[in-house]
Protein backbone atom coordinates (compact mmCIF):
# COMPACT_ATOMS: atom_id res chain seq x y z
CA UNK A 1 0.00 0.00 0.00
CA UNK A 2 2.77 2.42 0.89
CA UNK A 3 4.63 1.73 -2.36
CA UNK A 4 1.48 2.29 -4.42
CA UNK A 5 0.78 5.58 -2.62
CA UNK A 6 4.34 6.72 -3.24
CA UNK A 7 4.25 5.76 -6.92
CA UNK A 8 0.84 7.36 -7.39
CA UNK A 9 2.07 10.57 -5.79
CA UNK A 10 5.25 10.59 -7.85
CA UNK A 11 3.42 10.08 -11.15
CA UNK A 12 0.87 12.78 -10.34
CA UNK A 13 3.43 15.27 -9.03
CA UNK A 14 5.51 15.06 -12.19
CA UNK A 15 2.57 14.85 -14.59
CA UNK A 16 3.13 11.36 -15.98
CA UNK A 17 0.23 10.31 -18.19
CA UNK A 18 -0.28 6.85 -16.73
CA UNK A 19 -2.91 4.86 -14.87
CA UNK A 20 -2.14 3.50 -11.41
CA UNK A 21 -3.95 0.14 -11.15
CA UNK A 22 -3.02 -1.98 -8.11
CA UNK A 23 -3.95 -5.67 -7.95
CA UNK A 24 -2.93 -8.89 -6.15
CA UNK A 25 -4.41 -8.13 -2.76
CA UNK A 26 -3.21 -9.75 0.47
CA UNK A 27 -4.93 -9.74 3.87
CA UNK A 28 -3.20 -6.98 5.81
CA UNK A 29 -3.71 -8.51 9.26
CA UNK A 30 -3.77 -12.19 8.40
CA UNK A 31 -6.26 -14.32 6.50
CA UNK A 32 -8.13 -15.30 9.68
CA UNK A 33 -8.96 -11.71 10.76
CA UNK A 34 -12.47 -10.54 9.88
CA UNK A 35 -12.37 -7.77 7.28
CA UNK A 36 -8.62 -7.96 6.70
CA UNK A 37 -9.19 -9.26 3.17
CA UNK A 38 -10.13 -5.81 1.88
CA UNK A 39 -8.02 -3.51 4.08
CA UNK A 40 -5.51 -2.81 1.30
CA UNK A 41 -8.31 -2.02 -1.16
CA UNK A 42 -9.93 0.41 1.27
CA UNK A 43 -6.57 2.04 2.01
CA UNK A 44 -6.11 2.76 -1.70
CA UNK A 45 -9.62 4.04 -2.40
CA UNK A 46 -9.31 6.80 -4.97
CA UNK A 47 -6.42 5.53 -7.10
CA UNK A 48 -7.16 5.51 -10.83
CA UNK A 49 -8.37 1.92 -11.16
CA UNK A 50 -8.10 -1.42 -9.33
CA UNK A 51 -8.19 -5.05 -10.37
CA UNK A 52 -10.35 -6.72 -7.72
CA UNK A 53 -11.40 -10.40 -7.90
CA UNK A 54 -15.10 -11.30 -7.43
CA UNK A 55 -14.78 -12.69 -3.86
CA UNK A 56 -13.26 -9.41 -2.67
CA UNK A 57 -15.91 -7.40 -4.55
CA UNK A 58 -18.53 -9.42 -2.66
CA UNK A 59 -16.76 -8.71 0.62
CA UNK A 60 -16.68 -5.00 -0.20
CA UNK A 61 -20.36 -5.01 -1.17
CA UNK A 62 -21.24 -6.46 2.24
CA UNK A 63 -19.53 -3.58 4.07
CA UNK A 64 -21.13 -0.20 4.82
CA UNK A 65 -20.19 2.54 2.35
CA UNK A 66 -18.86 4.55 5.29
CA UNK A 67 -15.90 2.13 5.53
CA UNK A 68 -14.20 4.18 2.81
CA UNK A 69 -12.96 6.98 5.01
CA UNK A 70 -10.04 8.26 2.95
CA UNK A 71 -9.31 8.66 -0.71
CA UNK A 72 -5.86 8.75 -2.27
CA UNK A 73 -5.99 11.85 -4.44
CA UNK A 74 -3.19 13.81 -6.00
CA UNK A 75 -2.20 16.45 -3.47
CA UNK A 76 -3.37 14.49 -0.41
CA UNK A 77 -0.90 13.35 2.21
CA UNK A 78 -1.22 9.81 0.84
CA UNK A 79 -0.11 11.00 -2.57
CA UNK A 80 2.80 13.14 -1.41
CA UNK A 81 6.26 12.19 -2.53
CA UNK A 82 8.61 11.33 0.32
CA UNK A 83 11.34 13.53 -1.17
CA UNK A 84 9.73 16.12 -3.47
CA UNK A 85 12.71 16.54 -5.78
CA UNK A 86 13.60 12.84 -5.92
CA UNK A 87 14.43 11.52 -9.39
CA UNK A 88 14.75 7.83 -10.16
CA UNK A 89 17.92 6.58 -11.74
CA UNK A 90 18.36 2.98 -12.79
CA UNK A 91 20.58 2.44 -9.76
CA UNK A 92 18.10 3.94 -7.26
CA UNK A 93 15.21 2.08 -8.89
CA UNK A 94 17.03 -1.25 -8.55
CA UNK A 95 17.90 -0.50 -4.93
CA UNK A 96 14.27 0.27 -4.01
CA UNK A 97 12.93 -2.62 -6.07
CA UNK A 98 15.23 -5.19 -4.53
CA UNK A 99 14.22 -3.98 -1.05
CA UNK A 100 10.51 -4.54 -1.82
CA UNK A 101 10.09 -8.28 -1.28
CA UNK A 102 6.32 -8.16 -1.72
CA UNK A 103 6.60 -6.32 -5.04
CA UNK A 104 9.19 -8.75 -6.34
CA UNK A 105 7.08 -11.74 -5.25
CA UNK A 106 3.89 -10.36 -6.79
CA UNK A 107 5.62 -9.47 -10.07
CA UNK A 108 7.08 -12.97 -10.32
CA UNK A 109 3.67 -14.51 -9.52
CA UNK A 110 2.01 -12.30 -12.13
CA UNK A 111 4.53 -13.17 -14.83
CA UNK A 112 4.21 -16.89 -14.04
CA UNK A 113 0.41 -16.66 -14.14
CA UNK A 114 0.32 -14.75 -17.43
CA UNK A 115 2.83 -17.20 -18.93
CA UNK A 116 0.72 -20.19 -17.87
CA UNK A 117 -2.47 -18.61 -19.24
CA UNK A 118 -0.72 -17.72 -22.51
CA UNK A 119 0.43 -21.32 -22.89
CA UNK A 120 -3.12 -22.57 -22.24
CA UNK A 121 -4.46 -20.18 -24.87
CA UNK A 122 -1.78 -21.28 -27.36
CA UNK A 123 -2.77 -24.91 -26.79
CA UNK A 124 -6.42 -24.08 -27.45
CA UNK A 125 -5.63 -22.19 -30.63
Amino acid sequence: VLAVKQMYGYYRRYGYDTICMPASWRPSRGADVEGADVDEILALAGVDEMTIPPPLLESLAARPATDVVHEVKAGSEGATCIVPDFKFTEESYRMYWEADGCGVDKLNEGIASFTAETEKLSDIL
